[in-house]
């Protein structure tokens, strides 16, 4: 089990809590009150859309796609489509990416809207309020955090979207446990939090900025005495058909209603509104009221703040539960975070149930072609030859571990290599912090990534429609070419493999043949990585007869492509040079880093405790390594006291790790102090155990 991702401010009461209504409605000033939202007010006045008019209603095409199709038209942009829901918007100077409704999303921070207990976690960290909650394996651990709690909770998968899988106001053991198993069906990983009562708003954020914002309202049925609730159903069914954004979703879950012991014949009194579902998401029957007007800035703010959590992503759908104003009271922030979506339905904005419609294309593809976003825009990547450098460390390959956890040990090497700070964000998520920047890691992954690329490379059969190829000089017997493994960091080829079979026996051997690679490889770089709309980090499985020679005049072909490449083939080749490619990797996304010029310092620990004999000297020289740094260590004794001295020279981002873990030491170890002083700088390029 997980720790809690505890919400910031004062904890929320519900009606579990044992709180009196007088006890929750404590005195404040005036002008903060909650006021409610005036959902009611809204509907009332603007009554049911009516886009029946609408051409989109004859469309099957996704009506988001041809939203910002026609955004752009208006603005007089080109747009290319790709299929699978890919296409780009243009002009002469800059070029722009979409998957369904998202611009240029980063894979990383996509990954992380997508992962909810990871983003409930990024946000809290950074002071966004979100309920309070934890992450479950077993079903006998997360009912006994349900138990314990004592207020009623939403139970969700960690893994999740449109809805799917989640449960609002679990109050029983039994309810749990069906809402349980419908969680566990979408996702390995299930979030229990506790349920906030409040409008569930989703707010539209843009570059930043809140552009829209509507309340989605559970499914329910009004009854008129004589109409079932099946035919109730029926009759607002045929009502969605009429509106673009929820023609595709019709009413079809009941999980409220049958926890109400009602079944669909049952007939509703004339008046009598009837809630068919726990949750509200338009997907799932829900409608949609246009509120966005009525949103104080405070609101908004926190919408905004969450949104800026996620810097990869160009616009954000965040799901905030306004709080009642019998809930709220002073202390407490206006609103709580559900999630954010990397992915918003745009179209729910432009065909709102109720309420006026807002141009959420509009303001997101001009906003993308202003002067503002010009600095942002993609460029093509040139794909010329920068060898990454010699590795000095590949006899010592064991240390690193194996799967994503060597990947990320030797990122994070080439991190501390280059005086960066390294902070742990998640299992498996780490940010980079530099001067003036910071990049976000998912284990060997930067967040500068585009979601669309590693789509594509996923995809076996659109990349094998895409990867180029010399049909000029065809292969007169495939056999005879040999494989490559050509790993490209900033459109810049870093180091090249050949991979041959082992005669005789399985495995493989990797050869580095950088050195031997021919200059016409930067036309092939250049295709690939156009392609694959240029990814900052990509392994290319290649074909050739001779790497060496003038691709032009024999057969080659790109046989395939990763944007996870195994970074330690590069690093512990089997045969040839290693090269350091987590450094290249880690300093291509790091434009203001001068690598020629990184600073380094010296200092001498004297580390008193038990701390002889418990393998002290070996585990520190194991943890400088994995941390750039070169020196010595040695036991002795003054005056009797087993002392351990180390003198360690590395960049300031990495000594200060080192002094930090020492602390903790290895297992049997126990640091009472550690001494630091100054030294000058040597030169070493090893570690040493001395004695």
């Amino acid at each position: 089990m997980h720790d809690a991702i505890e919400s910031s401010g004062a904890t929320i009461s519900d009606e579990r809590s044992g709180l009196t209504a007088e006890e929750n409605s404590v005195s404040v000033p005036s002008d903060r009150v909650q006021a409610p939202l005036p959902v009611e007010k809204v509907i009332q006045e603007s009554g049911p859309n009516d886009f029946s008019a609408s051409k989109f209603l004859q469309s099957q095409d996704d009506v988001g796609i041809q939203l910002l199709c026609n955004a752009a038209a208006a603005l007089d942009l080109d747009v290319q489509y790709h299929g699978n829901l890919i296409f780009e918007v243009f002009d002469e100077h800059r070029r722009f990416v979409f998957r369904q409704n998202a611009p240029e999303n980063s894979a990383v921070y996509a990954y992380c809207a997508r992962e909810k207990h990871i983003a409930k976690q990024i946000m809290a960290m950074q002071g966004v309020p979100v309920p309070p909650g934890n992450l479950f394996r077993d079903y006998e651990s997360a009912l006994e955090f349900f138990k314990q709690s004592g207020v009623m909770v939403t139970v969700k998968p960690a893994d999740g979207a449109a809805g799917h899988g989640v449960t609002s106001r679990i109050s029983t053991e039994s309810e749990f446990a069906k809402a349980w198993g419908v969680a566990i069906n979408e996702s390995r990983e299930v979030i229990v939090e506790q349920h906030i009562f409040g409008e569930d708003i989703r707010i539209l954020v843009v570059a930043g900025k809140a552009e829209a914002a509507y309340v989605r309202v559970p499914a329910s049925v009004i009854g008129d005495g004589q109409n079932s609730i099946r035919e109730l159903v029926a009759e607002k069914n045929a009502v969605r058909k009429r509106n673009p954004s929820l023609r595709i979703d019709p009413i079809t879950r009941f999980d409220l209603l049958e926890r109400c012991g009602l079944s669909l014949d049952y007939v509703p009194e004339d008046g009598e509104t009837v809630q068919l579902t726990s949750v509200a998401n338009a997907s799932a029957g829900g409608e949609t009221v246009q509120i966005f007007d009525y949103l104080d800035r405070e609101v908004l703010e926190i919408a905004e703040r969450a949104a800026k959590c996620f810097p990869g992503l160009l616009q954000v759908g965040v799901d905030l539960i306004y709080l009642s104003p019998e809930q709220w009271r002073e202390g407490l922030p206006r609103g709580y975070i559900i999630e954010v979506n990397s992915n918003p339905a745009i179209s729910d904005a432009v065909f709102p149930s109720y309420g006026r419609p807002i141009d959420v294309p509009d303001k997101l593809v001009s906003h993308m072609f202003s002067e503002a976003y010009t600095a942002l825009s993609r460029s093509s990547l040139t794909g010329g030859i920068a060898l990454a450098e010699s590795y000095c460390y590949e006899r010592y390959d064991r240390i690193f571990g194996k799967g994503s956890a060597r990947q990320i040990a030797l990122i994070k090497q080439a991190a501390y290599g280059l005086n960066l700070q390294v902070e742990q964000v998640a299992d498996g998520l780490y940010r980079l912090v530099g001067e003036n920047s910071s990049c976000l890691f998912h284990h060997g992954t930067p967040d500068r990534l585009r979601m669309i690329s590693r789509k594509i490379t996923r995809n076996s059969e659109w990349m094998a429609s895409l990867m180029p190829s010399n049909t000029a000089v065809p292969p007169k017997d495939a056999s005879t070419l040999k494989h490559y493994r050509l790993l490209v960091v900033g459109g810049k080829l870093v180091s090249a493999l050949q991979i041959q079979s082992k005669p005789g026996r399985s495995g493989v051997v990797r050869r580095e043949v950088g050195d031997l690679v021919h200059p016409s490889i930067q036309g092939v770089l250049q295709q690939t990585l156009a392609s694959l709309f240029d990814p900052p980090l990509v392994g290319i499985d290649f074909d050739a007869e001779d790497l060496s020679s003038d691709l032009s005049s024999q057969p080659w072909k790109v046989k395939d492509a990763v944007c996870n490449p195994n970074l330690s083939w590069h690093h512990f080749p089997s045969a040839g040079a290693g090269r350091n490619v987590a450094r290249a990797l880690v300093a291509s996304v790091f434009d203001d880093l001068n690598c020629s010029s990184v600073s380094k310092t010296c200092e001498r620990f004297v580390i008193r405790g038990d701390v002889q004999g418990v393998g002290f000297r070996r585990w520190l020289k194991l943890i400088a390594i994995l941390h750039s740094v070169s020196g010595w260590v040695r036991n002795y004794r003054v005056e009797g006291e087993p002392i351990l001295e180390a003198v360690v020279e590395g960049t300031p981002a990495a000594i200060n790790r080192l002094y930090t873990l020492c602390h903790r030491g290895p297992k049997s170890a126990r640091v009472d102090a550690i001494d630091r002083s100054v030294q000058s700088c040597s030169g070493k390029s090893e570690f040493s155990v001395i004695g």
